[in-house]
């Protein structure tokens, strides 16, 4: 099936499948031939808000036949024309159109005159080609709205899952959150970022683990502590036995795909997110993500808190942040207010979990949640074993 020329054929036939589809495309997603007669008709569905044919035809009768055969192709796959059969044929096209994009990047990459300087630039380019996601482009009615809640109104929300039921009960994280946890040296950011990630891969979620500070193989000593329960120091001294180590056989299995990312800008982040499809991704930390001409730290952070936001948006890829809090705070229990080096990281993440050891005391609080409640997250932190737990009630 010729999804383009079926799909124009559709709009055509029935005008209010038009919102389902225009707004997502535009004329570089389809073949030469194609593009005066889709741009014919997005441009007067954009300027009228419908699609009459006749009207088109007469405004441009040089695409008179090109329409007329797209009707034709739609008719004859003898389809009941659908939201969801538009929507199927909208990301057929896009996703053609960014497999070409990624193909003529590769032969530009296999190309004798490239240098090899400009290679690293054509990777970055090629993981952005596969990005499909395009934002809403257009107004929404109230009673669009309205129908689209009723219709999926039998489909409970379906919330990524941190594991720990304290978090759960409030933290309600959706793709496309920005969720940042931050804290200072030692207070357990790393180990539970990896908890969280392993939890989410074992409930079949695709995650990508970006450290930009600790090399892979370590991190995989504190998730194999983290998950037998056994001791750091002994994974590191390799003192576990071969049963103890075969109750991690299903870990093989889980889709988490822990990578170096020192020196890495948020834009090659997002291209390996997208090459490897990732549901969601983690970065430990934010704080030492490379941006080009970012000037002073504080519009560097700010630049980059601002693009992982749009990555998460962009994308629906669920992104967590680690960064780190002001050394010289004074107080035992930090806020907002000490993330180091930009209040843009406040403003864009969607929800933020501070965590603060002090002596025996540790401390961990939901210090921003767009969607519950702020306050203690009642988390416990067993350094020994790299595992968090709730606190008993």
């Amino acid at each position: 099936m010729d999804a383009q020329s079926v799909l124009i054929g559709a709009l055509l036939l029935n005008d209010q499948l038009a919102p389902y589809s225009l707004p997502e495309l535009s004329i570089e997603h389809f073949r030469p031939e194609l593009q005066p007669a889709f741009a014919a008709v997005q441009g007067f569905w954009i300027k009228n808000g419908e699609l009459d044919i006749l009207q088109i035809v007469a405004r441009y009768p040089n695409q008179k036949q090109p329409l007329m055969a797209c009707v034709g192709a739609c008719e004859s796959e003898c389809i009941r024309l659908t939201r969801d059969r538009v929507e199927e044929w909208t990301r057929i096209i896009l996703e053609d159109s960014a497999k070409s994009r990624f193909q003529s990047l590769a032969l530009r990459a296999a190309d004798a005159a490239t240098a090899f300087t400009d290679l690293p630039d054509l990777y970055q380019q090629m993981g952005q080609a596969l990005d499909t996601h395009t934002e809403k482009g257009d107004f929404q009615s109230v009673g669009d709205l309205l129908d689209d809640y009723i219709r999926h109104l039998g489909e409970k929300p379906q919330y990524i899952r941190t594991g720990l039921s304290k978090l759960d009960e409030n933290l309600h994280l959706v793709p496309g959150n920005y969720f940042v946890i931050g804290g200072r040296p030692s207070a357990g950011k790393t180990a539970l970022s990896l908890q969280l990630a392993a939890g989410m891969a074992k409930s079949g979620k695709r995650v990508c683990y970006f450290s930009l500070e600790t090399d892979p193989a370590t991190l995989e000593a504190r998730l194999i502590a983290n998950q037998l329960y056994a001791p750091l120091s002994a994974v590191k001294n390799k003192t576990l036995s071969l049963r103890e180590l075969d109750r991690l056989a299903d870990m093989k299995h889980w889709p988490l795909y822990i990578r170096s990312a020192a020196g890495k800008g948020v834009a090659w982040i997002k291209a390996q997110a997208l090459r490897m499809k990732a549901d969601i991704i983690f970065v430990d930390y934010l704080q030492l993500i490379h941006e080009r001409g970012g000037g002073d730290r504080y519009t560097a952070i700010t630049e980059i808190s601002i693009a992982l936001h749009e990555l998460a948006q962009t994308t629906g890829i669920l992104v967590v942040a680690l960064a780190q809090l002001n050394r010289n705070a004074a107080r035992a229990e930090p806020s907002n207010a000490d993330l180091r080096e930009s209040g843009q990281i406040e403003q864009d993440a969607d929800a933020i979990l501070l965590l603060s050891a002090d002596g025996d005391a540790y401390f961990s609080r939901l210090t921003k949640n767009k969607e519950g409640r702020v306050g203690n997250a009642g988390l416990e932190f067993d350094k020994t074993l790299q595992r968090f737990t709730c606190a008993a009630t």
